[in-house]
């Protein structure tokens, strides 16, 4: 009779599991905006991860134009009243005295020597300077090739470190391996056996920063989940390295990657186009990111990060002290 009884209890314990397992298998989820969801969920609270980067084709970059100084025809009239000037003129004037009887002559020479319309003409003066910043936000687009380009390495949001080796070949000086240990990064182009320290100022893109990589990995989810995006579940248990993923695509338009991404100004002139997103299961984390895009104001390009060890990133160390040269110092023998 205890036998029995026992048997019936592990049969029900048994049941009790394989019922529990189907629940999970079967809650999946096929509402792409709350995959979504739970994927934004995840980078906020990513503290670490690896990643792997490779892109080809050719994007068009915003370039800011500096604008074009129109202060070449004004120097000479405000070179002695204006207080705002004479500093130029004390500097610049010393080393070109003979330069300078030449601008008197030709502008206003009779006007000069009268103190009081010169504080009438200086803010006419400057009333034709105030325009020229005013449309001075002019980017151009400049191809940069993609061909070839990949990183790979390890960052560390939370204690702000990171090791990263890649190369683009269409920027030069983009090729290389770097260290951060925040506030300091170690940096070596390919071929060098030692590196250059200097602060993470110097980086004209930190890894390790809330406006850096994270921020546009997250951005474009974001732009996938925008209420006027229509994201489209392909599949819900396709199968990647680290498991079980939905896939989910998107077409994005470039209003809406604009709007998300407007304070880079590196990508003012990223344009619309396909986005794809591998998110896991159970923990939602991005997987792999692929954007294509054709759009004749972004060029043909196509771009994808794949991510590993979630919050697993072992310590990431700088080199010995043997290894790198410190600014200002003389290399060690």
């Amino acid at each position: 009779m205890a036998r029995r009884k026992f048997l019936g209890i592990t049969a029900a314990g048994f049941l009790a599991v394989v019922a529990l397992v189907s629940g999970c298998t079967s809650a999946t989820l096929s509402d792409p905006h709350k995959i979504l969801d739970n994927a934004t969920t995840s980078l906020s609270n990513l503290k670490s991860v690896h990643f792997q980067l490779t892109s080809g084709g050719q994007f068009l970059f915003g370039m800011a134009e500096t604008p074009t100084e129109a202060p070449t025809d004004t120097p000479s009239p405000t070179a002695s009243e204006s207080p705002s000037d004479t500093p130029a003129a004390t500097v610049s004037g010393s080393p070109l005295p003979s330069t300078s009887p030449t601008p008197t002559p030709t502008p206003t020479p009779t006007p000069t020597p009268t103190p009081t319309p010169s504080p009438t003409e200086s803010p006419s003066a400057s009333d034709s300077a105030s325009p020229s910043p005013t449309p001075s936000p002019v980017y151009t687009a400049v191809p940069i090739s993609l061909d070839g380009t990949t990183a790979e390495g390890d960052i560390d949001f939370s204690s702000k470190r990171a090791h990263i080796i890649g190369g683009m070949p269409g920027l030069s000086g983009f090729s290389g391996e770097v260290i951060i240990i925040s506030p300091y990064t170690y940096t070596r182009t390919y071929g060098q056996t030692t590196y250059t320290m200097a602060g993470t100022s110097a980086l004209s893109i930190d890894p390790t920063a809330a406006s850096g990589p994270l921020f546009v990995v997250s951005s474009m989810v974001a732009v996938a989940n925008d209420p006027g995006s229509s994201p489209v579940l392909v599949g819900d248990s396709e199968s990647e390295p680290s498991g079980p993923c939905y896939h989910i695509r998107v077409t994005v338009t470039q209003s809406a990657l604009s709007s998300k991404l407007s304070s880079l100004e590196t990508v003012q002139a990223l344009g619309g186009g396909q986005l794809d997103l591998w998110i896991t299961h159970g923990d939602f984390q991005l997987e792999r990111l692929e954007f294509t895009t054709t759009d004749p104001s972004a060029g043909a390009a196509a771009v994808r990060l794949v991510l590993s060890n979630w919050n697993q990133v072992p310590l990431i160390t700088g080199p010995e002290a043997n290894q790198f040269d410190i600014p200002g110092e003389s290399p060690t023998a």
